[in-house]
């Protein structure tokens, strides 16, 4: 039977709280998106002022810590910072369109809900189902998912209680920098899959793992603090 969660179910919002709970709490996750809310995705530098300003810290440790910190693809220095997406060591695992803008994103299917949000005036997300081949698109504005397709497209959720929560919150701690964190725990978050009968296969070899329509991730109340948090923080109107 596939572990598939809906609205009425109490446990979801819990196991992912932690992973949202993190985007507020802590400093390196915050970096690594608002650099991506600063430049609408590497449309255009910004002032390291601005991200001092966002964090509390001199300009100097805001650029250290975008160095470190910032979306795969980010320099800092010189009063600047800058994302290109592209230029980061990982291969892409999908692609995003912004405006007449597409490119290739690392990371996992959980990251695009937090930077999706963070983008003006939309972004578009294109994925293969890695089980089926099956093409996935999805549009989100800042105030929602506006399209997914197939309609059926899934979120891989792995446990966050237990033993493999402990796991993954350690491994973030001890890494080094966001490249760290990209290779050994995106591939433990999952993809994007267009049908929870296409993700059995991960969910076979993930024990205590669930899946949740796009829509249904979307509206976490979690995530709806994070988006409330760093709209905020970062000053993005709609």
């Amino acid at each position: 039977m596939t572990s598939i969660e809906h609205d009425s179910d109490a446990g979801p919002a819990d196991l992912l709280a932690g992973s949202c709970g993190w985007a507020n709490t802590f400093e390196r996750v915050t970096v690594t998106y608002a650099v991506v809310g600063l430049t609408n995705f590497g449309e255009h530098p910004v002032p390291s002022t601005r991200l001092a300003e966002v964090l509390g810290r001199p300009v100097s440790e805001a650029e250290a810590l975008a160095r470190q910190w910032g979306w795969p693809g980010t320099r800092a220095g010189d009063g600047f910072i800058t994302v290109n997406p592209e230029r980061a060591k990982p291969a892409a695992r999908r692609h995003v369109g912004i405006g007449d803008r597409r490119f290739g994103v690392t990371g996992c299917a959980f990251d695009i809900f937090y930077y999706a949000p963070l983008v003006r005036p939309s972004l578009h997300v294109e994925e293969a189902c890695r089980a089926t081949g099956t093409p996935i698109h999805l549009v989100f504005t800042p105030s929602g998912v506006e399209r997914a397709d197939p309609a059926g497209a899934v979120v891989p959720v792995p446990p966050w209680q237990g033993v493999p929560a402990q796991t993954f919150a350690q491994t973030f701690e001890a890494a080094s920098d966001v490249e760290e964190v990209d290779a050994n725990l995106c591939p433990e978050c999952g993809p994007l899959y267009s049908s929870a009968e296409a993700a059995h296969g991960w969910l076979d070899t993930h024990p205590g793992s669930r899946i949740r329509p796009i829509s249904q991730v979307w509206d976490l109340s979690a995530y709806r603090h994070y988006r409330d948090r760093m709209s905020a923080l970062l000053d993005l109107k709609d």
